[in-house]
């Protein structure tokens, strides 16, 4: 009979392949729907598209975005992960 190795605390734990993948696959909100209730809730329209591309996973740090490169953004995203592009694609093609 094998003893657990686990000790008392709290065990490490480090995302899996799978649960990366789970995490891509989570629906974004509707861009659209959020920046019009942010906007309703007083933001500004930079705070509110902001703030959506913060809740939609896009980074944040100085950028100013706007909901149309938010939009752009998440499509090619989504292209991505259905594999309808990859790292070569749009790259000129070298003479051999």
């Amino acid at each position: 009979m094998a003893a657990s190795a686990a000790g008392p605390g709290p065990a490490p734990t480090t995302p899996t392949r799978k649960a990366r993948a789970d995490a891509a696959a989570l629906p974004t909100p509707t861009t659209r729907t959020v920046y019009r209730l942010l906007l309703m809730r007083g933001l500004t329209p930079a705070e509110a598209s902001s703030l959506t591309a913060f809740m939609c996973g896009l980074p944040t740090n100085d950028l100013n975005w706007s909901l149309g490169q938010v939009n752009q953004l998440l499509f090619l995203r989504r292209m991505r992960q259905l594999g309808r592009f990859g790292d070569d694609d749009g790259r000129s093609k070298r003479p051999h």
